[in-house]
């Protein structure tokens, strides 16, 4: 089976609850958002080739010479939005895992039915709440409720990505549905890369109100100029 994919290449984890660890990353091509913040533009449409190691290769990919050029033991799937193609993604993760490796999903949730269909293949999954005062986009709130509760079979934890545009209602709308979830799923705040955030500490003390476990991440491997 093929599928698009933009690239596969070896880095450190820079987001979130793995921050540091040694992983190999799959980015699909495709995506069904247009956050203003986004930093991997090339991706959202499926136009391009497939990069490895500089060199570019035809898509669709095979998932034989895929998976041939993914090394290691902890595999990101990131996009894009890999759930735009999920009967690729279930078969790809089914071999990944036949191989014994350790799959995470990053995944934009607003996809609750597709996301349904692989949750179980994942030993970890990464739940972006789309905060709309950031992405620009129409908040999803109902959507990211609904993928939550599929993800929760597996080890989740929800990331927003802010600027100093957050407002109070989005903040305490992210965290009640993460509480009423299971207030013990760790949520990541993320500053928009570059952006200083003036109340970043009253917005952590704000959110452990709600939560038990509320860290601020950037993006590590940005400041190391890395992948």
């Amino acid at each position: 089976m093929k599928g698009f994919v933009r690239e596969a290449f070896t880095s450190i984890q820079g987001e979130g609850l793995h921050v540091g660890m040694r992983m190999s990353f799959i980015r699909f091509y495709g995506c069904n958002l247009s956050c203003e913040y986004c930093d991997t533009r090339e991706s959202q449409q499926k136009d391009g080739p497939f990069l490895h190691e500089g060199i570019g290769y035809k898509n669709p990919v095979e998932q034989d010479f895929l998976i041939e050029r993914t090394s290691g033991l902890h595999v990101v799937i990131t996009g894009g939005e890999p759930l735009l193609q999920i009967d690729f993604l279930r078969e790809l993760c089914t071999r990944l895992l036949s191989r014994g490796k350790s799959l995470h999903l990053e995944t934009n949730g607003s996809l609750p039915e597709e996301l349904s269909a692989v949750a179980a293949l994942f030993n970890s999954i990464c739940l972006d709440f789309k905060i709309p005062s950031a992405t620009g986009l129409s908040e999803m709130w109902k959507e990211h409720e609904r993928c939550l509760i599929v993800a929760r079979q597996c080890d989740v934890f929800v990331k927003i990505v802010i600027n100093n545009e957050l407002t109070p209602v989005e903040l305490r709308t992210a965290c009640e549905i993460i509480s009423r979830v299971d207030r013990n799923i760790p949520l990541v705040i993320q500053p928009v890369f570059g952006e200083q955030i003036t109340n970043i500490l009253e917005l952590q003390k704000k959110a452990l109100d709600y939560l038990s476990d509320v860290r601020i991440i950037p993006q590590i491997h940005k400041y190391l100029k890395l992948q």
